[in-house]
């Protein structure tokens, strides 16, 4: 086990007063250490794979941002994320550019343009969750919540293999594409909570 998958676990329980209850629900999170593991990416066995519709179109390409200051965090990023299963490397005719932002804290965070796979992609207009409806249903007398987060969320979910070749981003080391349903794309925001409906529909009768 890694030991920061150790401390996460550890620190879940650590204000946890009652010694009984602290030791029974580690030694219970200590069963399912992969649930925890914030050092790998996952991706979820589920039965809903994003889907990119479009309209009849030439398919775009265009050529590589240049980030010349970048270019060593670039390969590295896109090296963690063939091994991690991620991307796969690619002879779409899609080439979108991929860029790297960076974030507050001095590291990068990966970014494909998509601008132009969207104006040609159908837009799904399924509803994102309403926060008062939800902030409602949880005020009706429930004691005990619970909070979720999920590492990279959109990386866990599966994109179409049919639909793969769209989602082709270019970089100063060749083209790649996504297995998994990358940020940017204009349907990735509705398709999430989709995924996330379905995992916890069994859920729903509590």
């Amino acid at each position: 086990m890694h030991p920061t998958v150790d401390k996460d676990i550890r620190n879940l329980v650590n204000k946890i007063e009652n010694q009984h209850q602290h030791d029974t629900l580690l030694s219970l999170l200590f069963k399912f250490p992969q649930i925890f593991d914030t050092t790998q990416y996952n991706i979820a066995n589920t039965s809903i794979h994003h889907v990119i519709k479009t309209i009849p179109h030439i398919p775009p390409a265009c050529k590589p941002y240049p980030q010349p200051d970048k270019e060593e965090a670039m390969y590295s990023i896109i090296h963690e994320f063939l091994q991690a299963g991620l991307i796969t490397e690619s002879h779409s005719p899609y080439a979108a550019p991929a860029i790297l932002v960076t974030k507050k804290d001095g590291s990068y965070r990966f970014v494909v343009d998509y601008k132009k796979l969207n104006l040609i992609t159908i837009k799904d207009s399924s509803p994102l969750p309403n926060m008062e409806e939800s902030i409602r249903k949880l005020g009706q007398g429930y004691k005990y919540f619970s909070k979720l987060d999920l590492k990279s969320g959109f990386y866990q979910i599966p994109i179409n293999e049919a639909d793969r070749e769209k989602t082709a981003f270019v970089t100063p080391f060749g083209l790649y594409q996504f297995n998994v349903l990358p940020m940017g794309l204009i349907n990735s925001p509705p398709t999430f909570p989709k995924v996330m409906n379905d995992t916890l529909k069994p859920c729903r009768q509590f």
